[in-house]
């Protein structure tokens, strides 16, 4: 039986992301994986990340889009770093991600340093994330980091920015969207959607919420989709 893995939100947690994959036994020949963006920022392990991401989307059955913190890194990386919310922030978590690239880098004095060093010794790297898809889909369902637009005639003409940011307006559209297909996204931690205290997969009238906050010390969850159209889920704590 052919499986649909979606992960999301991985956030630099490499050894989490080895582990949970591990935990469902991911069989890369019989399972299809769909990752929803966000490699990066957070966890100690970016770089890892990003490389291992990029080593299994050359398999047949992987299929990998972008996220936004995935965005804030490439603009970071190309000088166009935000005046309000600097990337290197605690609440980014760009820190961490600059410094799985550049272990000796200290702080924004560095950073045409840093920026030159990536830029030639990770290009391959650099182009992966810079070239991802901001949405997928199948049969059943619709795969994006974010949303889309629910207000337009149709969800594909939904801006670039709106794939990998948009958050309110989408989810409260849940149930009325004229979509014959179930979204599957992260970016909103799933407490947020559930108004709990609960990390695990939210499932909506339409949409399917993954984000397990890994990133503020939660968890990492695979939404697990069987050919029959049941879903069940495993989640794991940081192992990073």
């Amino acid at each position: 039986m052919r499986r649909t893995i979606v992960i999301s939100d991985i956030h630099g947690y490499y050894q989490t992301f080895l582990s949970l994959l591990d935990r469902i036994q991911y069989n890369a020949i019989h399972d299809r994986l769909v990752l929803l963006g966000d490699y990066v920022d957070g966890g100690p392990s970016s770089l890892r990340v990003v490389q291992h991401v990029r080593g299994l989307a050359q398999l047949s059955g992987v299929s990998c889009i972008g996220g936004n913190h995935d965005d804030m890194f490439l603009n970071w990386l190309d000088d166009r770093d935000y005046i309000l919310s600097p990337y290197t922030s605690a609440r980014n978590g760009g820190m961490q991600t600059i410094r799985s690239f550049c272990p000796w880098y200290v702080d924004e004095l560095d950073d045409e340093k840093a920026r030159n060093y990536i830029k030639q010794k990770y290009a391959a790297d650099v182009h992966f994330l810079r070239n991802l898809k901001y949405f997928t889909e199948d049969q059943h369902h619709i795969y994006v980091h974010a949303g889309i637009d629910p207000e337009l005639s149709h969800w594909r003409h939904t801006s670039t920015k709106d794939f990998r940011w948009i958050r309110g307006k989408f989810h409260a559209h849940d149930g009325i969207l004229p979509i014959f297909k179930k979204i599957v996204f992260g970016h909103e931690v799933t407490a947020r959607l559930s108004h709990s205290k609960e990390f695990n997969p939210w499932f909506g009238k339409q949409l399917i919420g993954i984000d397990g906050g890994i990133k503020f010390g939660y968890q990492l969850n695979a939404l697990i989709i069987s050919d029959q159209l049941e879903y069940t889920f495993a989640s794991i704590k940081s192992q990073d």
